[in-house]
């Protein structure tokens, strides 16, 4: 368990399974998370099922230090032992957990992945369709490497998507 001033990042588990899978299928985080059908249960199942046999990744529930509530997930896919990488997602699917979640979890990840993990960058993809995620990895330390242009199609139109970094031991100017 990784502990913040408001949040816990807890290592997901059953009790976060039917919460991880209604934010998917909700139509408003749908478009943000990639997601053009419905998770059903069949998939849902052996998705969750595969997450402790892979290496790769590693999936941790956001949670309330107040009232333990579980309002999000945040996690590292893709992870490159070799070149010391990892693509960080997170989805806040509560949006009455109050504003800072997304800033503080992704912050208490990173500083996970440069200290114990031994990473040595971490990056992230995020919708020019979602100013809030944007600010949300800005305020984290992350700064824009690229601009993949009318990359996505969210909704009814194409979105650029930003390439946002964070470095461990960035050099110095």
């Amino acid at each position: 368990m990784i502990i913040g001033k408001t949040i816990a990042l807890r290592p997901l588990d059953r009790r976060h399974s039917e919460r991880t899978r209604g934010w998917a299928n909700d139509p408003r985080l749908a478009q943000f998370l990639d997601r053009a059908w419905p998770v059903g249960d069949a998939e849902h199942e052996e998705w969750f099922s595969s997450l402790s046999k892979n290496k790769d990744h590693l999936y941790l529930a956001i949670e309330t230090l107040e009232s333990e509530k579980h309002v999000g997930n945040i996690w590292l896919w893709g992870i490159d032992w070799r070149h010391r990488k990892a693509e960080l997602r997170i989805v806040i699917g509560e949006t009455d957990c109050g504003r800072g979640i997304g800033s503080e979890a992704i912050g208490l990840l990173c500083s996970h992945g440069f200290e114990r993990l031994n990473l040595h960058k971490i990056y992230a993809y995020v919708l020019g369709a979602n100013p809030r995620a944007r600010c949300a990895f800005e305020k984290a330390g992350f700064s824009i490497e690229g601009t993949l242009k009318e990359d996505r199609w969210v909704g009814d139109c194409y979105s650029d998507v930003y390439l946002l970094a964070n470095i461990a031991n960035p050099p110095k100017d």
